[in-house]
């Protein structure tokens, strides 16, 4: 786990509220919870970094570890029984307050061998969860208050790019913010606490003749995502981008980061940029596995 990010006097009222509930309630039922998704996001880049989204959210997404359906129940309801959730048309979302939604993603043992989970009792609604096992594992532990001290486990960026590639690749077409989030976190990794490890742990990606900045990040991410990542998830995560990185796919990936970028210069020159750091982050996952993870 990385080591823990101070962020307490930074957080608004109403979300460390929500945070306090889902502690008091999850804690003594032994159920183990982690922020992910566009929340995650922005707690650890405009929060901890001061690097700006660019897309406000307001819904926040809670990984839940958990073993079956009756867990899951048990703790939807003692949420519930707290008296500030409201059930929505969505079984897996509540409302906290009538203004901050709340999506509760069950995954661990809950899920079957091909790593998908669908809520009873209509099964209508599929969640992949691969990768959040590794992104629990490798997450970053946040203080949100400082008296009394309150913690909660944060999806690390490493973590949250492994879960935006697999949520891209489940519907492409239809996952374009994911794609953004993915080109935000390339473009800002060294910003967001990484810069003196590239020096200090990562030379090679310095000692270049061509040496560019955000490349390295992104060489650099490649490699955390390889340390974390399950050989499974790996060849998942080299899969869609494959996919979202060649004419066969459309370039599909590369054009929705291109439509979302703030990257300066003519689309052309754009739709470059994009492929190249993509190609780093690939890069970067090949050859940590292949050194066995020890860069």
């Amino acid at each position: 786990m990385l080591k823990l990010l101070d962020l307490s006097g930074k957080i608004d009222e109403p979300a460390l509220s929500l945070y306090e509930v889902l502690t008091d309630v999850a804690s003594p039922i032994g159920i183990s919870f982690f922020q992910v998704g566009a929340t995650a996001r922005d707690t650890i880049l405009e929060i901890g970094f001061r690097i700006n989204g660019m897309r406000a959210t307001r819904d926040v997404d809670i990984g839940v570890r958990i073993s079956g359906w009756s867990e899951f129940d048990r703790l939807k309801q003692a949420l519930l029984d707290r008296g500030h959730f409201a059930e929505t048309r969505e079984v897996q979302r509540l409302s906290y307050h009538g203004e901050v939604l709340v999506d509760i993603l069950p995954f661990g043992r809950i899920a079957d061998p091909n790593h998908k989970i669908s809520w009873p009792p209509s099964h209508d609604f599929v969640l992949s969860t691969l990768g959040f096992e590794e992104a629990y594992e490798a997450a970053q532990l946040v203080r949100v208050r400082a008296r009394p001290p309150l913690d909660i486990l944060v999806a690390s960026l490493a973590g949250l790019a492994i879960l935006k590639v697999m949520a891209w690749s489940d519907s492409p077409s239809e996952r374009n913010k994911d794609a953004h989030d993915l080109a935000l976190i390339m473009e800002n990794y060294l910003d967001a606490g990484n810069y003196e490890r590239l020096l200090d742990e990562h030379r090679d990606l310095v000692s270049v003749d061509d040496f560019d900045y955000v490349k390295a990040g992104c060489r650099l991410l490649g490699r955390d995502i390889a340390k974390v990542a399950s050989p499974e998830t790996r060849a998942g995560i080299q899969e869609a981008l494959r996919r979202g990185t060649s004419e066969a796919g459309g370039y599909l990936l590369v054009q929705q980061i291109v439509q979302h970028s703030g990257m300066a210069g003519e689309e052309e020159s754009r739709f470059e940029d994009v492929l190249a750091l993509l190609s780093e982050l690939s890069a970067g996952i090949d050859e940590a596995s292949q050194h066995g993870v020890s860069l």
